[in-house]
């Protein structure tokens, strides 16, 4: 609708722009009829101004207004045609892959990681084989529906890998976001009653996730979430497993997290032996209160 509204806005300015040029060469004209006298009265050089005006310029400024409309409209519908799967309107690979490297780049210097998760609908052949493509195609686009419905923020991206299998991009998340992005998904697939003509179909999914950081390399973390796709996939189906890439800032960036914790769980304690502070647990520090209260 944005891109509609803009796309109208230009042919506006078009119109303007082509209708004050028309304007203006039709009164230049006009002024070199008027100087050798024809018409010879101001008036009926006035008529005459606004008759080739409306006759000429009007026109020609709203043809070419309307050529410029639908040429920019059929530029952008060639542009979607590239960059989004013709059927359930997601992202392709291609593009999914461009807009994951770019918020690998858009972290740099940020103390985050981001999650990258393979999903693949499990026994989906046969839903075609009992049901139908049409069928299949209608569990696709319900499927990449509910998907959509729960990215999180605008940076997370949604796409279709091929055949089956979606993928998507997590921004800014913890091993555990993502786990609890999966499975919250995975569970609205299960339960979903997908209406596809005369049957209703169930389906459920597996899932394989990696962790990425920036300057990560999108393909590994991708083959990463690929071979925990098939764990899931060996183990049962319908469940979440993580990949095993690690790259070494998604590393960095989860053992500071993690000393963040274990500082936030500690407390000062007053050592004589030592003659200063040491830091202690709070499981630590309680253990130390209760014997300092027995004695």
């Amino acid at each position: 609708m944005g891109s509609n509204l803009r796309d109208l806005m230009f042919s506006m300015n078009f119109l303007a722009l082509v209708s004050l040029s028309a304007l203006s060469i039709s009164f230049i004209a006009s002024i070199l009829v008027y100087q050798l006298g024809i018409p010879v009265k101001a008036a009926d050089y006035v008529r005459l101004n606004l008759f080739v005006t409306g006759c000429v310029a009007l026109p020609t400024a709203i043809i070419a207004a309307l050529h410029a409309f639908e040429t920019r409209s059929y530029q952008r519908r060639l542009e979607a045609l590239a960059w989004t799967d013709e059927l359930t309107g997601l992202l392709n690979r291609r593009f999914f892959l461009r807009g994951a490297h770019e918020e690998c780049h858009r972290m740099l210097g940020k103390p985050q990681t981001a999650a990258v998760a393979i999903i693949d609908l499990d026994l989906f052949k046969e839903v075609n084989d009992l049901f139908g493509h049409a069928a299949g195609d209608r569990v696709l686009k319900t499927v990449a529906q509910i998907a959509q419905s729960e990215l999180r923020s605008p940076f997370d991206k949604l796409g279709r890998w091929g055949g089956e299998e979606f993928v998507v991009l997590l921004s800014d998340v913890t091993p555990e976001d993502a786990r609890s992005f999966c499975d919250r998904l995975r569970s609205r697939i299960e339960t979903a009653l997908i209406e596809t003509g005369k049957h209703q179909v169930r389906i459920t999914a597996s899932f394989g996730f990696s962790m990425v950081g920036a300057g990560a390399d999108i393909s590994s973390a991708i083959e990463a979430a690929d071979r925990a796709l098939y764990e899931a996939k060996r183990l049962g189906r319908n469940r979440v497993e993580m990949g095993d890439y690690v790259h070494a800032e998604v590393q960095e960036t989860v053992d500071f997290k993690k000393r963040q914790r274990v500082l936030k769980n500690q407390v000062p304690a007053y050592d004589d032996a030592a003659d200063g502070i040491r830091t202690i647990s709070l499981e630590q520090a309680s253990r130390t209160r209760r014997h300092a209260r027995r004695l």
